[in-house]
C-alpha cells in the first residue's frame, strides 16, 4: 500500500489550497486504511462520501481563486478539465466500491487513479497557481 502524506515539496503556496490539499491527502490516507483493514462497508463509505463532498467544494474552491486573479483563460480551462477527469476517474472508483470494497484491486485503483492523479496535479497544474501569484 502506497502511504501517502503531506510533505512541504506539494506546497502550492497558497494556504487556503495548501490547507485543503493536506486534508484531502489525511483523507485518502484514512480510506486506504480502511479498506486494507477490511472496515465495515458503511466506515468505508462515509470516507467516500466525505471525499466526494470535500473535493467538490475544493475544486469549486480553486476555480474561484483562479477567476478571481485573473489566471489565464486557456490555463484555467486546462486546469477545469483536469477536475473534471478526476470526477470520472472518481465516479468509476465509486462503482467499482459498489461491487468490491476490500480487495487489493480496490486499494491499487484509488493508489492509481486518485492519488497519483491527485499528487501528479498538485506539483504540476496546482503550483502553477502559486507560480502566477507570486509573479503578480
Amino acid at each position: 500500500m502506497v502511504d501517502i502524506k503531506w510533505t512541504d515539496d506539494l506546497s502550492v503556496g497558497v494556504d487556503s489550497i495548501d490547507n485543503q490539499h493536506k486534508e484531502l491527502i489525511a483523507t485518502f490516507s484514512n480510506l486506504l486504511k480502511a479498506i486494507e483493514r477490511k472496515d465495515a462497508r458503511d466506515e468505508v463509505q462515509k470516507v467516500v462520501d466525505f471525499l466526494r463532498q470535500y473535493v467538490e467544494s475544493h475544486f469549486a474552491m480553486e476555480e474561484t481563486l483562479m477567476t478571481r486573479i485573473k489566471y489565464p483563460n486557456d490555463k484555467f480551462l486546462e486546469h477545469e478539465a483536469q477536475h473534471t477527469l478526476f470526477w470520472e476517474s472518481f465516479n468509476e472508483l465509486v462503482e467499482i466500491f459498489k461491487k468490491d470494497h476490500s480487495s487489493p484491486a480496490m486499494i491499487n485503483t484509488i493508489e492509481v487513479a486518485l492519488i497519483q492523479w491527485f499528487v501528479n496535479h498538485i506539483c504540476k497544474t496546482d503550483k502553477a497557481i502559486g507560480v502566477f501569484l507570486r509573479r503578480r
